[in-house]
């Protein structure tokens, strides 16, 4: 076990140059229709297609309110033929969390790294870990469409030899405000052991904290649905150069080969399934608010609240302005870990930017 750095010890964790680098690497996820089971199963890419719509202004101010307002908007479906759909993907989980990936200073650089171990020292890796499996096993990436089915499955595939699956809809994976603990993930099991779930948080756990090596392991999202039934993939920012053709929604899509010949498989991006895998911030003290997203501010987009601005002093950059007590909480051989902390550390997972405006 690393020792402890002593809170006397504590140097500045702010600099003009500081960025941390992704702990948490997610490939693009693409769609695929299913059909069958077991060897007679079949694959079919879900294809990225447009179509023209009839709708009428009704936004404020329109300029030709309740009028006719022809649009071309791109759409995904589930294949005909095909009573599932699937959403893949894998991640890579790397120790980038234990010092910065830039800085302009060897000795904040070093207090990061002092913090790091110290954290990793009482366990605190672990219970991230156990946030991230959580947000996996509920399926929360699938955004929207997991609300089209009644029935789904999440599979975890290629981690030490072992498989496991979930049922995101059981009633103790289906509340996506408040965490599931082990025992809640391990009674929403459809294959594996409660042994399978712990083998691969400690791998998760030790691969950020840098005691394992990388780990990588591949995620698949099933769901019953019926041919023609809508899906939705990320939807992109529409560029003035898209505009002047009057598309007016385009999905994200990704070359594929089908049939012998190139379509445009329907995508979700990688930032997308990351943002639902880092809805690990249960500890910003809103009660109106369960996990969201860890990000500096505590910012949430689906209702553009601030949940740790600069005046609630609960912000990443406000709570790394006190090392001191930082230090001085990991110090404490009792007790959990508090959960401004564990905020902090999660950014550093998270990666980013984080140079201070202004440094002593």
């Amino acid at each position: 076990m690393p020792p402890r750095p002593k809170s006397s010890e504590a140097q500045s964790l702010e600099t003009n140059m500081l960025a941390f680098a992704r702990s948490v690497q997610i490939t693009e996820g693409v769609f695929h229709g299913t059909r069958g089971t077991g060897e007679e199963r079949q694959r079919v890419p879900v294809e990225i297609m447009s179509k023209g719509v009839r709708g009428q202004s009704s936004e404020d101010n329109a300029k030709n309110a309740g009028k006719s307002n022809p649009q071309v908007v791109e759409f995904a479906a589930v294949p005909q033929g095909c009573d599932a759909i699937e959403l893949s993907f894998s991640v890579r989980v790397l120790p980038c969390a234990l010092r910065p990936h830039a800085c302009d200073k060897a000795e904040v650089v070093h207090a990061y790294r002092k913090l790091a171990e110290a954290y990793a020292a009482r366990g605190g890796f672990r219970r991230l870990a156990e946030l991230y499996t959580w947000n996996v096993a509920n399926g929360r990436f699938a955004w929207r469409n997991r609300w089209q089915t009644d029935a789904a499955e999440v599979r975890i595939d290629n981690f030490d030899g072992r498989k496991m699956a979930f049922n995101p809809l059981h009633d103790h994976l289906r509340d996506l405000e408040t965490p599931a603990g082990m025992d809640d993930m391990t009674v929403a099991m459809t294959h594996g052991s409660q042994d399978d779930l712990k083998a691969f948080v400690d791998l998760f756990a030790s691969a950020l904290s840098g005691s394992g090596g990388p780990f990588t392991f591949a995620v698949v999202w099933s769901a019953a649905m019926q041919p023609g039934q809508e899906i939705f993939p990320s939807q992109e920012y529409v560029r003035d150069e898209v505009k002047q053709d009057n598309v007016s929604r385009i999905y994200a899509k990704l070359p594929a080969l089908h049939g012998g010949r190139i379509i445009q498989q329907a995508s979700m991006h990688s930032q997308k399934i990351g943002a639902a895998l880092r809805h690990i911030d249960v500890w910003h003290g809103d009660a109106s608010y369960g996990a969201i997203a860890v990000n500096p501010y505590g910012g949430v987009q689906e209702t553009s609240a601030v949940l740790r601005d600069k005046g609630s002093k609960r912000s990443f950059y406000d709570l790394r302005r006190k090392p001191e007590e930082l230090f001085a909480a990991l110090e404490k051989s009792e007790g959990e870990i508090p959960g401004d902390i564990h905020f902090l550390m999660a950014n550093l997972v998270r990666g980013g930017v984080f140079g201070s405006a202004k440094s002593e």
